[in-house]
């Protein structure tokens, strides 16, 4: 595996730790076609397992929050993370409930100044997905990754 750079990932604020997470992939991935809909030779983005080596948080200099990066995929629990990225928290639920999920890291964030790289190393074994809650904005994630995301074809 080698590691991509995953920049300026926007997540955007939800109000409570019950909200929805966003499924992670490089803002240079393409958007693939929903599963439920594919057919043969169409392309399907999904998470797969990999290694998170450095993380660094922006926020969006006005509001601060909670950030959480999970080890989640989100396609397992039902969620469209081929076309789209939201998790809903029942979905996450479910995964965390089957051990296929759980927390790698959270921090609080405050809403000014810059945020400095996280010492980070992770093996994430599901996929990455993130949480920023706040009352709200947003942040930006950029993060280098070793695997993380595959593009396959459709099998229907």
């Amino acid at each position: 595996m080698s590691t991509s750079a995953w920049s300026e990932i926007s997540i955007t604020a939800v109000a409570s730790d019950t909200g929805f997470l966003t499924q992670l992939y490089p803002t240079w991935a393409p958007v693939g076609i929903a599963k439920a809909t594919e057919t043969p030779a169409q392309q399907l983005r999904e998470p797969c397992e990999g290694e998170l080596v450095g993380l660094q948080i922006q926020t969006d200099g006005t509001n601060g929050g909670v950030i959480e990066i999970w080890d989640i995929a989100g396609d397992r629990a039902g969620a469209d993370v081929s076309t789209a990225a939201t998790i809903t928290n029942t979905q996450k639920n479910t995964e965390v409930t089957a051990g296929r999920a759980k927390l790698l890291y959270s921090q609080n964030l405050l809403g000014t100044g810059e945020t400095p790289p996280i010492p980070t190393y992770f093996r994430f074994m599901q996929g990455l997905a993130a949480r920023f809650i706040s009352g709200a904005g947003s942040v930006k994630i950029n993060a280098n990754v070793n695997g993380g995301f595959r593009l396959i074809h459709g099998s229907v």
